[in-house]
């Protein structure tokens, strides 16, 4: 019978001062690295918005038991000092490190990231890093160039399919007036030389009724062409939250089937493909009475959700609502889960939470039986 078993869980980080100073951690990423050792890229930052928020490396030699801050990814420069930066890790094919996300711009630091009036935010730059050193060093952050003026929420890491192409998905943010000119859809980051150039006209995500934006998309790759993204799905309309969505293409990421509901009335969500036609996803649940981090064995039989097994792997928070940008930095308690395959049928799975009052980083090995 398919099965999920959690087995341990280990700290990423977590402040080991917080009577001297703040420093929350939010937002990881993980990777395995050709040396096997695991690399895991976080914001750290003295609340949740503030302007000294930025991306920071921290790495394991022991499969995730134990990590070593190595600081920060880059230095701000003064242009962008009071600018909060996030960037998710992922390993190509010839084994270079690409840090990628997004930015925003902010000329004095007790400036708001949202707009409490509007729910729009502040103009940013989608960003793009490269280490050819397993992470230890790295370029300094360059801008990813994008057709239109609105923000990519480049929130999950950029992932290689199999025909070598490096592909991202995310939101168009609304800007700081709440006005959306390209819309509330999904677009498409695509690189065809690792990560030099960069397209953004495919969308993945298109609403046919133009009331359900999709917030932390996720991608992954099944079969060679046939890909599948996730999503935390808003009525912007209505602002309420909907059950997480995916959309599927078989042809690369060049056409995308209409939304398709999981369900699950999850949030930030995450996926992977385990075999066949099976995906293994995780899911941040905020709202109803199944509150925590849930791990789904799912069969994808014809682009059809079916759940085979589940489990709840961290419950350590309330029930709340964010359906909003302005919300969000109040009421957010724990998120951007993602699941890393360490082999022989065991999984990390990792996410950030409150606990305590501070931000941590969190991991959870996971067995899982198909």
């Amino acid at each position: 019978m398919p099965s999920i078993e959690a087995i341990e869980t280990h700290v990423v980080y977590d402040n080991p001062t917080p009577n001297n100073c703040s420093r929350h951690g939010s937002f990881p990423g993980l990777v395995e690295l050709p040396s096997g050792e695991l690399l895991a890229l976080f914001v750290m930052g003295s609340a949740f918005e503030s302007a000294d928020a930025t991306t920071m490396v921290t790495r394991s030699a022991d499969r995730g038991k134990t990590w070593q801050l190595q600081g920060p990814l880059h230095i701000k420069d003064e242009a962008h000092q009071f600018d909060a930066d996030t960037m998710k890790p992922m390993l190509l094919a010839d084994g270079t490190l690409i840090a990628a996300g997004y930015r925003f711009h902010r000329t004095d630091p007790e400036q708001q990231l949202v707009n409490p009036e509007t729910d729009g935010v502040r103009p940013g730059d989608n960003i793009i890093a490269f280490s050819r050193d397993e992470g230890h060093t790295w370029t300094h952050p360059r801008i990813i160039p994008r057709s239109h003026d609105q923000l990519i929420e480049l929130s999950g890491p950029l992932v290689q399919l199999k025909n070598g192409s490096v592909l991202g998905t995310g939101l168009l943010f609304p800007q700081w007036d709440g006005t959306q000119p390209n819309g509330a859809d999904g677009v498409l980051l695509r690189s065809d030389d690792n990560g030099q150039t960069w397209n953004d006209h495919t969308r993945f995500f298109v609403d046919p009724n133009q009331c359900y934006s999709p917030s932390e998309s996720r991608l992954c790759e099944m079969q060679p062409g046939r890909l599948v993204t996730i999503a935390w799905v808003t009525d912007h309309v209505q602002g309420k939250n909907k059950c997480n969505h995916v959309t599927v293409s078989h042809d690369n990421g060049t056409t995308w089937s209409t939304p398709i509901d999981t369900g699950i009335l999850g949030q930030a969500s995450n996926l992977m493909h385990w075999q066949d036609d099976l995906l293994l996803s995780i899911h941040a649940q905020r709202e109803g009475d199944d509150i925590g981090l849930y791990v789904r064995l799912v069969d994808f039989t014809n682009d059809q959700w079916r759940t085979l097994a589940q489990t709840n792997i961290w419950a350590n928070a309330p029930a709340m609502k964010v359906a909003s940008y302005a919300s969000m930095g109040s009421n957010l308690r724990f998120g951007q889960p993602s699941l890393l395959n360490l082999g022989d049928g065991e999984v990390l799975a990792s996410h950030w939470a409150i606990e305590n009052g501070q931000g941590r980083i969190l991991t959870h090995r996971l067995r899982v039986r198909a």
